[in-house]
């Protein structure tokens, strides 16, 4: 049982602006109508806009305008562990809006199944959640020279794992997503923040975290077609602070994106383990808190 408590942990941590212009008629026996005066810029107004998903794994800064919807359909996989196997699939079903100026809700729900083992003993899994993400823009990058989202994500989680009774997790994603315009339609650079708080069952509740720092760049080869590599380093510990270290892994891989029309669009990122350590454990790499290989593929669509 206490073998399984990282497996059953990996899995469950497992399971991504219109401006109106008016005319005024000019009459002979009055002066001309003042211009009208530029639109303001603030944090949601972009002179460029940069596609969210154009960085992998990585997430830019952009928020759905005022009033505006789209639908999302996300495969995530994630392959690799210590002293087994472990291959996980997850969907995530998620609908983004525009909900007031600057600031993005993107309720969400949430099913993976993994087939895994351990020492020979099965560790297969089910489980099925939902949550909503929360973004508000504070920086603009026309306005600021860099776009910065503060998001919140909570989530719950119903786990189902074979041989053992079913337990429900809680996590609270605190996130900062940064990006900047390198060379204007050509290279982006994207920057991420995050920190998930989890609390997993059954009780008494185990309490962990993951610190995760990424790094991407995106180059526009053409229009609407982004080519993307990143890496994130990622830090385990068992509390929901900075203390008691679990271990850590570091991983890099690329991406691409293709705004295949206006309102549909694919990516997909690739990440592979470079180099990690668990605590405890013989190796260069830490396969008992991460897996060795991550995969992720989304569908996506704006009305």
């Amino acid at each position: 049982m206490t073998n399984l408590a990282p497996l059953r942990l990996a899995a469950s941590l497992f399971m991504s602006i219109a401006t109106t212009t008016a005319f005024a008629a000019d009459l002979p026996s009055r002066k001309g109508a003042p211009a009208a005066p530029p639109p303001t810029l603030s944090a949601c107004t972009e002179s460029e806009g940069i596609p969210t998903d154009a960085f992998g794994f990585t997430t830019g800064s952009d928020v759905a305008d005022t009033g505006s919807f789209g639908p999302s359909l996300t495969y995530g996989g994630a392959f690799g562990t210590r002293g087994g196997s472990f291959n996980g699939h997850g969907l995530t079903l998620q609908g983004s809006y525009g909900l007031f100026p600057c600031f993005e809700i993107g309720p969400y729900v949430l099913g993976s199944f993994s087939n895994a083992s351990i020492g020979g003993i099965s560790a297969d899994e089910r489980a099925f959640g939902a949550g909503v993400e929360m973004k508000y823009k504070l920086l603009g990058r026309s306005m600021h020279g860099l776009g910065l989202t503060l998001v919140i994500d909570p989530s719950v989680n119903r786990a189902d794992p074979d041989g053992a009774g079913r337990f429900t997790t809680y996590n609270t994603g605190i996130r900062l997503f940064a990006d900047k315009t390198l060379i204007p339609n050509t290279l982006y650079a994207g920057l991420n923040l995050s920190h998930d708080l989890t609390w997993t069952g059954p009780s008494p509740y185990q309490r962990s975290s993951t610190f995760t720092i990424a790094g991407s760049l995106a180059w526009q080869v053409q229009e609407g077609l982004y080519l993307s590599g990143e890496v994130r380093h990622m830090r385990a510990h068992n509390e929901l602070g900075f203390g008691k270290e679990a271990g850590y892994a570091t991983f890099a891989g690329p991406g691409v994106f293709w705004q295949a029309t206006k309102q549909l669009a694919l990516s997909a990122a690739y990440n592979i383990q470079v180099s990690g350590k668990a605590k405890g454990q013989p190796g260069n790499l830490d396969l008992t808190n991460f897996s060795q290989h991550l995969v992720k593929v989304k569908l996506g669509y704006s009305f």
